[in-house]
């Protein structure tokens, strides 16, 4: 027997499909070309539909955003349980972060970035979220770096010091294509974490 689902659920998957659609939209068009109207129709909803879940552009990319950056977040955070049963290490997480930082999800990310320099309402939405997860990158940072002998301002000024390096990465790869060179950064830079004394060298563990 089929069950049917409530009204809430049906709202939840509505949402959630014109926040998935927007999400297209902004990595496919920018942030400036994307309307309501287009969002809409590649959702398969009604303006009028659209805009009884989001009644405004600025509502909507703010939830888009959210929606983002929180799927993200549970993602960090399923890597934090595989920091804790040793199934990732230091490498394995870094090159996660690239993934992330050469991928849709900083490419989307970027656009509100660039808006939100002169856009305060655009800045609102950005801030807390971001914020959130650096936090969750913070708590996996820690636990890869258990053992560290290194201070814990050291550690997190290395962090965000690695999070300012992919940022820098992920926006020259808008226009570089070098996939050789960035991965080449990428050792570089773990072996300056090493040299710092973030990180022990493969030769020091065991």
């Amino acid at each position: 027997m089929q069950v049917r689902r409530t009204q809430a659920e049906r709202s939840r998957k509505t949402q959630r499909k014109i926040l998935d659609v927007t999400l297209t939209c902004l990595l496919e068009q920018g942030l400036r070309d994307t309307s309501t109207v287009d969002v809409a129709r590649r959702a398969g909803v009604s303006r009028g539909a659209l805009l009884h879940h989001y009644p405004s552009k600025d509502l909507l990319l703010k939830e888009a955003l959210r929606h983002l950056l929180h799927d993200e977040i549970r993602e960090v955070r399923q890597m934090a349980e595989g920091v804790d049963s040793g199934e990732i290490d230091f490498d394995a997480f870094l090159a996660n972060l690239w993934d992330r930082f050469s991928g849709p999800m900083y490419m989307i990310t970027l656009e509100f970035v660039t808006a939100a320099r002169t856009d305060p309402v655009i800045k609102a939405a950005l801030v807390p979220v971001a914020l959130e997860y650096n936090a969750s990158l913070d708590e996996i940072w820690e636990q890869l770096l258990l053992r560290s002998s290194s201070e814990p301002r050291d550690r997190r000024l290395a962090l965000n010091a690695t999070l300012c390096f992919l940022r820098g990465m992920g926006t020259q790869s808008v226009w570089r294509d070098d996939a050789q060179l960035f991965n080449d950064m990428l050792d570089f830079w773990k072996q300056t974490l090493e040299t710092a004394g973030i990180l022990k060298s493969k030769d020091q563990k065991g």
